[in-house]
């Protein structure tokens, strides 16, 4: 305590010609005590045992200073530090970094991780630059504000996990979901492939998607878009940071509206529902908009939390209903409304307590109110939007106005230590509680809605690391699942007596590891043996066009996943990097959609065993900073490889589906990209960039390629497409212009039951940054 007492401080200013220098290095000459000088040029260094000492002040392009100091016990000495411009002759030096996407993919895990720096003042969105990695393939039913089915190797649905900021986004609702984040809100997007890191605590059978949101302190970032179909997308974010205090807020305010009326190609029935020919019209129930507000505050960089944060999101949409599953009939009054109330909590301190000690916990409570209503009764419409009288309830049969409320409370817990800088150990526990009740008011005494719905969700993760030196790493995991659920079953006692429990618990295993066999090649292999459990919709079903299911089993799979990646250059000026990665997953009790072509509605279910053997690879090029190219392609063969199958009619019979491709999920897709980039042209601190995207999907069945003749079978047939943009900055990106033209050539896609895509739409968005 003497000690301490004796001891004092230094801070002070650097700067040049009256401007503050951020980045200059202040050091006590002959010791390890230094800072760096913040954004404003200041700095500060405590603790200093009361004496003499030289400070050495220095700056890349400056004269290095040397100042004599004294130090006063229980003294702050305050210092204006004047440094003035050097002229140096050198030679040529080449500073080689990695970006944080860079470190990222260099972990043992099969990941990619996509920087959106050069892509937010184009008008994509999180869905638009996800379709573009390799591996990947997001399904949409239509236009904007359409659900979505995001497929990565083949696992689709809840079988991959989605994270904002690396909290569960699993019922944030339909207002905040891919397609309604748009790219300048982020910062960067990791997809892990397979096997998934224990950080982030969760069942997801065949990978995780974190979405990492603009993490600056202190920015502003507007924008709007608008375009074909009557399309609007404005977004707001910013944050502020108080550098003494600690204190900062950040916000974002999104908005998204569309009429989404572009044309289809669909059947005309008449008024017995008998198809009288096929023609191309506009879409005319399908309106979407939603609104959301996120904001956070608290403190960052103090004693006791690195970060410190309380925040809300806030969100809501409208969406009017066109179809349901498949485009055999079209809607004219059902509506869907969400609304979601989400408190979070965030908090994070490296070195807690001791030296290597690192901790995180993030916390959400997750209120969310959907309505979906079909009430339109004696009457259905056909695709000239004709209303034609009919005796039906309800435009899908059984009128409803049915309430969902659901309640879900996330908790995750990191413990990270580092016992040696060759061995650490992670610890998560991961929690979720999910609580549905339903309510519809045309049908109050439904039997099914008696009793709410209750999901108990723990998983708990231990993971290992081994990095004996920089080329080579190694992690070994395991987890363990537990479930608890409670639920109506379909039929119950008179007295409402009879609930439906499950439980389940199981324990899954695996090993990540990375060897750079040489500087610029680097391998990857992994196993895990995962778990996936089924989730609200899928049990309790959506309340539209999804049948509950109490009856899921918890899915399995082992993988396997083993990569490649070369990065080299040719001279100064070109720089390549090819990538390959091989998928293997042997699944059990895989839980997928349930579709007829017939049916608007469909069920999940469970495949007793189906293999996935798949190969992706990518490649990339770039010229002086100039042009850049790029392509991936990825094949995937996923079949059903069940002996037997149990029907409810008749018991357990022979799968006769056996070998054959599962329906209705793509198998070989690739993309292309060029691009070019022109600085300062017309004006100095400008940037010109032209970018070309070429999509590809070879045909693929909509139902099981066995059943039917050739000429009879569904199928969604091979499609290409074409997207140009083209962005101008000004002022180093202080105002910016985006221009973007879709489907460029008008071809017909589908996706996801045979559902039609949006033809040729062009969009222009005007953007304006303060910071970075």
């Amino acid at each position: 305590m003497a000690q301490n007492t004796e001891r004092g401080s230094v801070s002070g200013k650097v700067s040049s010609s009256g401007s503050p220098l951020p980045g200059v290095a202040v050091v006590i000459k002959n010791s390890n005590k230094g800072s760096i000088t913040d954004i404003e040029g200041q700095f500060q260094l405590k603790n200093i045992p009361a004496g003499d000492y030289t400070l050495l002040i220095s700056f890349m392009g400056f004269e290095t200073q040397e100042r004599a100091i004294h130090i006063s016990s229980k003294e702050n000495l305050n210092l204006d530090i004047t440094l003035q411009e050097s002229t140096l002759e050198m030679d040529e030096v080449e500073v080689v970094g990695k970006t944080i996407s860079q470190e990222i993919t260099e972990q043992p895990y099969s990941v990619s991780a996509v920087s959106t720096k050069n892509l937010k003042n184009t008008t994509a969105d999180v869905k638009e630059v996800l379709n573009r990695l390799p591996g990947v393939r997001v399904l949409e039913e239509g236009g904007l504000g359409s659900s979505l089915s995001f497929s990565l190797n083949g696992f689709s649905g809840d079988q991959v996990k989605f994270f904002l900021d690396g909290i569960p986004m699993d019922n944030f609702g339909s207002s905040l979901s891919l397609s309604s984040i748009p790219v300048n809100a982020i910062q960067r997007i990791e997809v892990y492939k397979g096997v998934v890191p224990v950080w982030l605590g969760t069942d997801a059978l065949g990978g995780a998607v974190n979405i990492i949101t603009n993490q600056n302190n202190d920015f502003l970032d507007a924008s709007y878009t608008f375009g074909s179909f009557n399309t609007h997308r404005a977004s707001i974010n910013g944050a502020h940071t108080n550098k003494k205090s600690g204190f900062t807020a950040r916000g974002s305010l999104i908005y998204n509206y569309s009429d989404n009326n572009y044309d289809v190609y669909v059947p005309i029935t008449d008024n017995l529902g008998n198809v009288e020919y096929y023609t191309d019209t506009e879409r005319f129930h399908d309106a979407y908009e939603s609104a959301t507000a996120r904001i956070e505050a608290g403190v960052v960089n103090k004693k006791f939390a690195d970060n410190l944060l309380f925040g809300v999101i806030l969100s809501a949409d409208d969406k009017e209903v066109q179809n349901g599953a498949t485009m055999a009939q079209p809607y004219g009054a059902i509506t869907r409304r969400s609304k979601s109330f989400v408190p979070t909590l965030k908090y994070s301190k490296e070195d807690l307590l001791l030296k290597g000690l690192d901790v995180s916990l993030s916390n959400s409570f997750n209120i969310t109110e959907t309505k979906n209503i079909d009430t339109l009764r004696n009457a259905y419409y056909n695709w000239l939007g004709e209303k034609i009288s009919s005796g039906q309830a309800a435009e899908n049969g059984n009128a409803n106005n049915t309430t969902l409320d659901n309640k879900e409370f996330t908790s995750q817990l990191n413990v990270g230590y580092v016992i040696h800088p060759k061995h650490a150990l992670a610890l998560n526990y991961s929690y979720q509680y999910y609580h549905r009740k339903t309510f519809d008011s045309e049908d109050p005494d439904n039997v099914a809605n008696r009793f709410p719905g209750i999901l108990h969700k723990n998983i708990i993760g231990l993971a290992y690391k081994y990095e004996p030196n920089q080329k080579w790493n190694t992690t070994l995991f395991g987890k363990a699942y537990l479930l608890n659920l409670e639920t109506s079953p379909d039929i119950t006692e008179q007295d409402g007596s009879n609930i439906y429990k499950s439980n389940s618990s199981n324990i899954g295993y695996g090993l990540a590891s990375s060897y750079f066999l040489l500087p610029q090649l680097q391998l990857k292999a992994s196993f895990e043996k995962t778990y996936r459990l089924p989730w609200a919709n899928e049990v309790f079903g959506n309340g539209m066009f999804v049948n509950a299911n109490a009856d899921l089993k918890p899915e399995q799979s082992d993988n396997i996943n083993l990569g490649a990646s070369l990065g080299f250059r040719v001279g100064k000026e070109h720089s390549f990097k090819v990538e390959t990665n091989f998928v293997y997953r042997n699944a059990k009790d895989l839980i997928y959609a349930v579709v007829t072509v017939s049916s608007p509605e469909t069920n999940y279910s469970n495949l007793s065993s189906v293999r996935t053997v798949g190969v992706e690879g990518s490649f990339d090029y770039n010229w002086k900073n100039f042009l850049n190219i790029g392509a991936s392609i990825t094949y995937q063969n996923i079949t059903d490889q069940a002996d037997m199958v149990y029907n409810d009619y008749s018991g357990w019979q022979q799968n006769f589906n056996k070998g054959y491709r599962l329906p209705n999920t793509p198998y070989l897709f690739g993309n292309a990209r060029a691009g070019v980039n022109f600085n300062d042209l017309l004006t100095d601190g400008s940037t010109l960039r032209v970018n070309y995207f070429f999509n590809f999907n070879q045909e693929y069945f909509l139902s099981w390629a066995k059943y039917g003749s050739k000429d009879s079978k569904k199928v969604i047939p091979s499609q290409a497409s074409h997207n140009v943009e083209l962005t101008y900055s000004l002022k180093d990106g202080k105002y910016n212009l985006g221009l973007e033209a879709r489907n460029l050539t008008d071809a017909k896609l589908y996706d996801k039951y045979y559902l039609q895509k949006p033809g040729r739409a062009f969009y222009l968005k005007l953007r304006y940054v303060l910071g970075r």
